[in-house]
Formats: C-alpha cells, sequence, structure tokens
C-alpha cells in the first residue's frame, strides 16, 4: 500500500514538474522563433561609437527617434540597427557621456564620437518599489553589474558580489560543491538567528541566490544603511540585495557561454607515515597501510558550465530567454552538485501608457552527499574530513576478501568507523525544485501618476533522501535511511502608486505602497534501521521494513500585510531629501506585538557648484541619514507553548503508549529585534568623475536581542527565549573605482575597497556573560561578555609543558602547562576572535587591443581561528595515539620540548589559537577577442585560476574554511573541525555571441 501511496505521490510531483518546465520551454522556443524571424530583416545601418579618445564604446543605446527600434553596441563599439527609415534620426546615448542625435540622410553607415559628460551620473539604481539615479541617492548603497564580474568564470552570483562592494563580507566557508555561502553586511546584529541579508528578486521578497544564473543578472544592488533599507522594515535589519535581472533590448541576439574547471584541494596536512605511526604505537602495519587517507578521500574534480540565452525586442515585445546548466564534482570522492535553470522574462506595452512583463523562472538543484550546507563534510562532525586525518593509516582501506577495513584493530587513531568507507557507502541526495513567477503590471494614470502592481509566486520543493549503507560514528552499526520533503509555498502581492512632479527647480516624488505576503511550509520526515532484507539499497520509502520506523509531520503557515510611503525631495540638483516609513503586521507575534513602526529619513547635498571649473575635483556630495529596522527571523508559533512528542511509554512493561512532554515555557511578548543605523557618507568625484571615491561611516545598535535566559530550577528549568540584549557595530566604508588610463587602444580599470567593523555586547538582560557553545560541539568555545565583541574564544592560555624540574603539587611531567588561578587550576579567559575586523578587495581590468586580463584580490585580517582540527590530531586520545608529525616531537625527560606528551585536560586552549589573516588571488583571468569572423559578432576565449595562492600562516587547509552555521553562527565563528577547504581551480572557457 506504501509503496502504491509513494508511487502515486511521485507521479504527480512529476506531472506538475514537467508542466512547469514545459511552459519554460515553449516561452524559450518563442524567443528563438522572434529572433529568427527578425534577423530577416533588410535595410540596415551600420557604424561604430567610440570615445572622444578613440576607444570603442560597448553597449551604447542606439535608438530610432519616436520609436522603440533600438540596440546596442557590441564589445568594440559596432552596432548594426535594421527596418530605419529614410528620413529617420538616430539618437546615440552612453551613461556618463552626452549624447546625441544624427539624421540618417540616407546614409547606411555612421560613426559616431561621444563625449564625455562630466554632470552625468545618472546610472540607474534599485532602491526597493522603484528606482534613482545614483547622484540623486542620500543612502548608501553599492551596485554590481554584469560588467563587473562577466570576465570571471563563477556559478554563484554571491561571488559575482565577493570583493566588489565595501561593507559587504562574501565568504566561502566552504569548498564543498554547491555549499552555503556566507554574507554579512556591515558585521553581525543577532546572536541567535540569521544575519543573512534579505534578498529581493524582479520585485519579489524573500528568494535565494543560489539557484539563479549568473547570465540571467543585470544589476545586484546592495541596500546597506538603514535610510535605504527600512523601506523593508521587518525584515531589513542585516541589510537587502535586490537583484534585477535581466530583460530584451534592442535588436535580436544569441549568446553561448562554456567553461571546464579543473579543481583540487590546496595541499594535503602532514601526517605520520604507516611506519612512524605504527612504531609509536608497537604495532604491524597491516598490508603496507595506507600512506596517506587523503589521497583516498580528495579527488580532481572537474566542472562544467553551459548557458545559452536570446535576447530582443520586436515591436512593443521585449524578451530575454535563458538556460543554464552547471555539472560540478566534489573534490571529495562520492560527491556532486548540479544545476538546471530556465528563465522567460517577456515584456510587452500596449501603447504609451500600459506595460506588463511577466517573470518565469524555474530551477532544478541536486546535491550528492553534502551535508550541513557543506560547513561539514559527514553526518558525524567526528567524521569526513577530521575522520580522514585521524584515523589509523596502518590498515589498508580493504581487507584481504575485498570488504572494507572498518575498524582499527589495534583502536588507534579516532576509532571510528573508516571514513572512506562511509563516503563511498553514502547516499545523501538533495534535490530543491524552484518556480518562481511575477506579473508586472505598470498604468501612467497620468504623466505624474503610475499604479504598478506586482503579482508572484515562489513555490519551493526539497526532498532529503539519506541511506547510509555504513553509518559513520564510533562502532559498527547496521544501515540506516531517512528521508524528508519540504514544500513552500510564498504569495505576495505589492500594489504600488508613484507621483513624480517637477515644480520649478524641486522635483517632488511620492510612493505608496500596500503589500501582502503569505507562505505556507509544510514538511514530513521519516527514518528507520536494521531492515528485514539486509541487501536492500536506497531504502528512503521502504522504511517499513525497517526496525522502529518514525515518521513526522509539520506545517507552518505566516502571513505579513505591509503599508509603506517614502517622499523624495530634490532641489536644483543639489539638495536632496527622503524619508520613509514601513508598516509591518506580522503573524509571527502575538496580537498586542504585532504592528512595527520602521522610520527612516536621510539627506544629500551636492557641493559641485562650488567647484571651479578648472578643479581636478568635479563633484563633491556629502549625506545623512538615520534609519530603524527590524529583524523577525524567528520561527512561526515561537510565542506559544508546544508539547514536546516522543515521549512514550510503557506503563505495563510491554504496550508502549503515546507520550507528549510537558509543556515548554514561552515568553508571550516576543518581539521582533531592532536595528537603529545612523549613516554619514562623502561621494567625491576627481577628473570628470573618471576617479571616484565614497567613504561612509555608520553605526547600528540592535536592541531587544533574543536571548535564550536560563529559568531557576524551581520553575521546571530550561530556558526561556526572550528579548532581552543589544549589540553595538561601527565601522568605515571606502570605495575608489575609476578608469586610471584609457586611449585608443589600451584601457586599465580599477575598483577597490577596504571595510572595518568593531562589534560590541551592550546588554546581556542583566548578565555580563554567557557562555556558549557551538552546534556541532558539546563544549564551551566561546562566551558573551558585556562590552566584548562577538566571537571571542574562552579558554586557557597555554604555556607549554610541566618540565622536570618545575613539576609540583602533583603536575605531571610532559603535561599541558596553563596560567592558574587562584586555586592553582587554569584560568579562564578569552584568547581570541574569530570574527574579521577588517577586509578589502582589488579588482583590475586591463584591455590591450583585443586581450584583456582581470585579476580580483581580496583579503581578511584581525581575525582568530580555533584549529579544532590540529587539536585532534597532535593531542593522544585516551588509547595514547595521536597522528600529527609534531607529536614525534614531544617531551620526554631525554628531550624536555614544549609538545606535550600526554592528552591532558579537554580544555579550549590558546595553545589551538592561531591567526587567519589572509591576502587571496581570488581570480586571475586571461582573455582574446576575435571580432572578425561572421556571423558571430564576437568569440572570446580565455582561460582563468581561481584561488591559485593564499599568503597566511594558518597551518590549516583554508584560513577561510569554518565549521559554524553560515546563517547564525557568528557567536562562535572561525572553528575548524574539519571544515572544508576552498579549492584550487583552473578554469578554461568561450563565449560567443550572434
Amino acid at each position: 500500500m506504501l509503496l502504491l501511496i509513494c508511487h502515486e505521490t511521485n507521479h504527480k510531483l512529476n506531472f506538475m514538474k514537467k508542466n512547469i518546465f514545459s511552459v519554460l520551454k515553449l516561452s524559450l522556443y518563442f524567443g528563438i522563433f522572434l529572433t529568427y524571424t527578425t534577423l530577416l530583416s533588410q535595410n540596415t545601418i551600420r557604424g561604430k561609437i567610440t570615445t572622444n579618445t578613440g576607444i570603442p564604446l560597448p553597449g551604447t543605446n542606439v535608438l530610432e527617434k519616436e520609436t522603440k527600434n533600438g540596440t546596442l553596441t557590441d564589445f568594440d563599439g559596432n552596432y548594426i540597427l535594421e527596418n530605419v527609415k529614410d528620413n529617420a534620426t538616430l539618437i546615440f546615448s552612453y551613461v556618463g557621456f552626452r549624447p546625441i542625435e544624427v539624421p540618417i540622410n540616407t546614409r547606411s553607415e555612421i560613426n559616431v564620437v561621444l563625449e564625455p559628460d562630466s554632470e552625468n551620473l545618472e546610472e540607474v539604481i534599485v532602491i526597493g518599489y522603484g528606482t534613482s539615479s545614483k547622484k540623486d541617492l542620500t543612502s548608501a548603497i553599492s551596485s554590481v553589474s554584469t560588467k563587473d564580474f562577466e570576465q570571471q568564470p563563477i556559478i554563484r552570483v554571491e561571488n559575482a558580489l565577493q570583493a566588489r562592494a565595501a561593507g559587504v563580507s562574501v565568504t566561502n566557508a566552504t569548498g564543498a560543491a554547491g555549499g552555503d555561502i556566507k554574507i554579512r553586511i556591515r558585521g553581525s546584529n543577532s546572536i541567535n538567528f540569521s544575519n543573512q541579508p534579505l534578498i529581493v528578486i524582479d520585485g519579489i521578497i524573500g528568494g535565494t541566490l543560489e539557484s539563479l544564473n549568473t547570465n540571467d543578472i543585470a544589476t545586484i544592488d546592495v541596500l546597506k544603511d538603514a535610510s535605504a533599507t527600512a523601506i523593508y522594515g521587518s525584515r531589513g535589519a542585516n541589510g537587502v540585495i535586490v537583484v534585477n535581472t535581466k530583460k530584451g533590448k534592442g535588436k535580436p541576439k544569441i549568446d553561448f557561454q562554456y567553461f571546464k574547471s579543473i579543481a583540487t584541494a590546496p595541499k594535503n596536512l602532514p601526517v605520520m607515515t604507516p611506519a612512524q605511526f605504527a612504531a609509536l604505537n608497537n604495532v604491524e602495519v597491516i598490508d603496507g597501510g595506507v600512506e596517506n587517507y587523503q589521497d583516498l578521500y580528495f579527488e580532481t574534480a572537474i566542472l562544467d558550465n553551459y548557458q545559452f540565452s536570446t535576447s530582443g525586442r520586436k515591436n512593443d515585445i521585449s524578451y530575454f530567454l535563458s538556460t543554464g546548466y552547471v555539472d560540478q564534482e566534489g573534490i571529495v570522492i562520492n560527491s556532486n552538485y548540479d544545476r538546471l535553470s530556465l528563465r522567460s522574462n517577456i515584456n510587452m506595452d500596449f501603447g504609451e501608457r500600459f506595460k506588463i512583463g511577466l517573470n518565469v523562472f524555474g530551477s532544478r538543484e541536486q546535491r550528492f552527499n553534502t551535508a550541513n550546507g557543506g560547513v561539514a563534510s559527514g553526518r558525524d562532525r567526528r567524521g569526513g574530513i577530521l575522520g580522514v586525518l585521524t584515523w589509523d593509516n596502518t590498515v589498508p582501506l580493504r581487507n584481504q576478501d575485498g570488504s572494507f577495513t572498518l575498524e582499527s584493530p589495534n583502536s588507534l587513531g579516532n576509532i571510528l568507523i573508516n571514513p572512506v568507507a562511509v563516503q563511498l557507502e553514502r547516499v545523501l541526495d538533495i534535490t530543491q525544485d524552484r518556480f518562481n513567477a511575477n506579473l508586472n503590471l505598470s498604468y501612467d494614470i497620468t504623466n505624474s501618476l503610475n499604479f504598478n502592481t506586482i503579482i508572484g509566486t515562489v513555490q519551493g520543493y526539497q526532498s532529503t533522501e539519506d541511506f547510509q549503507g555504513i553509518p559513520d560514528g564510533s562502532s559498527v552499526l547496521p544501515p540506516r535511511a531517512e528521508f524528508s520533503n519540504q514544500r513552500l509555498t510564498t504569495y505576495q502581492v505589492s500594489n504600488i502608486l508613484n507621483w513624480n512632479k517637477h515644480v520649478g527647480k524641486s522635483n517632488i516624488k511620492l510612493t505608496g505602497v500596500y503589500e501582502l505576503q503569505n507562505s505556507i511550509n509544510r514538511i514530513t520526515r521519516g527514518d528507520a534501521g536494521s531492515f528485514a532484507i539486509e541487501t536492500v539499497r536506497d531504502a528512503f520509502y521502504l522504511l517499513e521494513l525497517g526496525d522502529d520506523p518514525r515518521v513526522r509531520a509539520n506545517k507552518v503557515e505566516g502571513t505579513i500585510q505591509s503599508y509603506v510611503g517614502r517622499a523624495e525631495y530634490n532641489w536644483n540638483d543639489q539638495f536632496y531629501m527622503t524619508g520613509t516609513l514601513r508598516i509591518d503586521q506580522s503573524s509571527r507575534f502575538r496580537k498586542e506585538n504585532r504592528t512595527g513602526y520602521f522610520p527612516s529619513i536621510s539627506g544629500a547635498y551636492n557641493f559641485s557648484n562650488f567647484l571651479s571649473e578648472d578643479s581636478f575635483v568635479t563633484n563633491i556630495k556629502t549625506r545623512l541619514g538615520y534609519g530603524e529596522i527590524g529583524n523577525q527571523n524567528i520561527a512561526p508559533l515561537s510565542t506559544f507553548t508546544n508539547l514536546p512528542a516522543n515521549n512514550d511509554f510503557a506503563f505495563d512493561g510491554t504496550d508502549v503508549e503515546i507520550g507528549l512532554g510537558a509543556p515548554v515555557t514561552v515568553d508571550e511578548n516576543i518581539k521582533w529585534e531592532t536595528t537603529k543605523q545612523i549613516n554619514a557618507g562623502v561621494d567625491i568625484g576627481f577628473f570628470n568623475n573618471k576617479l571616484n571615491l565614497t567613504i561612509d561611516w555608520f553605526q547600528k545598535n540592535t536592541t531587544d536581542l533574543l536571548l535564550r535566559k536560563p529559568i531557576p530550577g524551581f520553575s521546571g528549568g530550561g530556558t526561556l527565549l526572550t528579548n532581552i540584549g543589544e549589540v553595538k557595530n561601527n565601522g568605515l566604508d571606502i570605495s575608489v573605482e575609476g578608469t586610471l588610463v584609457s586611449n585608443k587602444d589600451f584601457t586599465w580599470n580599477l575598483n577597490a575597497n577596504l571595510s572595518t567593523v568593531k562589534n560590541e555586547i551592550v546588554d546581556l538582560g542583566g548578565q555580563d556573560q554567557i557562555l556558549t557553545r557551538p552546534s556541532f560541539i558539546g563544549q564551551n568555545f566561546n562566551i558573551l561578555k558585556v562590552g566584548e565583541p562577538l566571537g571571542q574564544f574562552f579558554g586557557a592560555t597555554f604555556l607549554g609543558t610541566w618540565k622536570t624540574a618545575d613539576a609540583a603539587d602533583g603536575r605531571v611531567p610532559g603535561s599541558p602547562r596553563y596560567v592558574l588561578d587562584e586555586e592553582g587550576n587554569p584560568a579562564l579567559d578569552i584568547i581570541g576572535n574569530g570574527i574579521p575586523k577588517l577586509t578589502w578587495g582589488l579588482n583590475s581590468s586591463v584591455s590591450y587591443k583585443n586581450f584583456d586580463v582581470n585579476l580580483l584580490f581580496r583579503g581578511a585580517h584581525g581575525f582568530d581561528i580555533y584549529n579544532l582540527t590540529y587539536s585532534e590530531m597532535v593531542r593522544p586520545n585516551a588509547g595514547g595515539s595521536a597522528i600529527h608529525p609534531d607529536f614525534l616531537d614531544r617531551w620526554t625527560p631525554e628531550n624536555q620540548t614544549e609538545i606535550p606528551a600526554v592528552r591532558g585536560e579537554d580544555l579550549v586552549s590558546s595553545r589551538f589559537i592561531e591567526k587567519g589573516d589572509f591576502i587571496r588571488l581570488a581570480n586571475i583571468t586571461l582573455g582574446y577577442t576575435i571580432d572578425s569572423i561572421k556571423p558571430f559578432s564576437a568569440i572570446r576565449i580565455y582561460g582563468s585560476g581561481q584561488n591559485l595562492f593564499t599568503i597566511s600562516d594558518y597551518r590549516g587547509y583554508d584560513p577561510e574554511s569554518s565549521s559554524s552555521n553560515v546563517a547564525t553562527g557568528d557567536a562562535s565563528a572561525s572553528i575548524d573541525y574539519g571544515a572544508f577547504p576552498n579549492p584550487r581551480t583552473i578554469t578554461f572557457g568561450f563565449n560567443v555571441g550572434f
């Protein structure tokens, strides 16, 4: 019966997915048809657009006046415009240059030289429910466009932001295929809840970046200060990343991109040889053992990336359609990631006033044997990479009969099950399907008044199938299987009214928004072990054949209703003011705390009119802003008590009765964490704005922090989640960008940014300090202390070893020696911090004729790493064995070194604190563009390398890797407990345009 139900369910799911992808394929075919029919048109105008110094201007807009017939120039500034009337006038425009109009006058070739416009800063920035020109901004916003990362072969949108936006820290905490990426905007606000920013994609709130195709991205705008993010109210405290995908324009074009990458682990960590380990433990090497289990666990991984898109405009219809496929092997055996995505963005104009846009996106991601988002390489955190580094290498991988050697015969090393065997016999298959659609309706009621409605849905489905043929752990267990299914359905309706009016020297813009968003999350889980049929494999949906099968299910629903108002004032392009207010009503809180008010105000003044015409400084603008924003990232129903399940009991000793636990104590008055932020900034342009400097100082205080407060034993014990804390962040963001050299054959563009963040815990609800532990270790590693920052390591200060002459009061010579307190016990105090104080990036792009070179450097400084991996390798276990070569130089009566000969106390110790500072060559690319092969508009071939070298004193695999959760692990950041290293990668690829 169960098999029939599963079959029927899978049939319905497959039918639905098939329909979704059929719609996307039809959209793709429709776009190709439009492209083909338009390419048949004749009567063309050709030409080339250059600067006054002879430099080609790719991306210049060429438009037939009073029509929608237009195109863009290619890489070399060349254009072809079809269906042009004989008496037409062409308009040529490019950001930063003065637009010009040129009559055709029966000509078939028109070459144009554009002059720089020092006052033109009309780069469009998305600010939430609208746009603004860059020169009108009063807030701290960083913008990244396709041209900023198109020379870097990347498959994740998060990496497009890396080292390119001041105040935005993007950390590859894991090198696992499809692993999670950590993003922080101006530090960490929350202690127990997510610090990841809010994602808005084409106006739909709450998206994810990981499934997006990088080829689909038009712009990424990062809203950093509260005066910008307050418009997103209770969800804007961690910053907001607004993504706009591409739309069709100009003549039809087809683009195809492909690259292949070869990735390897950055290095092997040192371990004893089998002979050394055997001699140390007085055992024999069996069948030669294994020289280095890392060589069996890591492998050379191949990645293939295919991208295809077609776009253009025909009459009143514009289209952008794309498909992408990524197939990535993991650098750990038996692991991989693949992603298929399809997109259809179609826009239609109905007359001059009414516009419709329909964006449809679908993707499927599959992660194979990537546990915990990649921050762990095994279900048991002691296994995986950590298990490989500490396993007994005196025994072979397999016995003589071909079966795996599962245990150390002498109980040496980590006494776990053979981690290579565990990895080879694991099937952890995580499949994520996403379907996003949004309909955008825009109507110009008058020339000054516009009404816009966005109706969108996000459909997410994730299935997890986990079969452990050889379960990891410290003993041999029968196979175990588990599954889970999760379906998240979100609907959003945004009604936006915009009024924009010029009155004399003043410009006034008013925006009003009513928005409603509803989400439903359905989850089912099941697991079982000890299957009746021993040979059963992949038994995710045969749990009834296992011993003690368990099934669990849950459904959670949440709704948020919002009212938004914004007013913008501009006087004579000199004085600017912006004020916003968002009112959120969230079902996550009780009625009396359900409504929150999030205001902001900001202003700017442009001093350009006070500068002389011959000054090398061409623009100075100062900005000041203040705002309040929230964080509602608590689980729905957190203010309602619940009765824990799985408290079954056999009262008669045989028949088990279903039981529920005692009610969990909750705080009914929980409300969102609130962040109040002030920002002061200045924008300075030099040499006709060829070089631009931006400096921002900020301070933000997050109050009503949600912390767990201990409950006295006489009241039932445990903890209570309540609003009691406060955290402060302040820092500096600096960015410099510009064109250093620009002539006919040679161009050099440079972008540099630097950010500092100082974090401080202001209040812990009356407590001076709270000891905390990471989720993956049952030991306190960190401390939250008033007056100190998040991420503090708490432990003993290591002094070396007790020497024979110094040992007293029962001290054992050769044991670890620490700073002692008055009672003779190791004194515990702050011994380091895991959060960088300074991060920076340097992006340099150089082109010479048809050659181009891109270099991307980045660094992080002022932080420590707790190298728990080295701790497990160099400290002997209970059986007396350690496997790191440093242990060969351990303390002996004849050689009294500072390396302890015994394990000693299981203390967090400064012995394993290491500086994490690093400088990394994140990317280097060399490309060549061929532009004279018809019918191609251009062909670019390139070679690239990622993470080719890292300058760091850290002795582990990778100073950037961490075992901490990327969303909530800031209180225990930078702990290396078998962390997954980022690989070194070599890439070769080509781009072809038609």
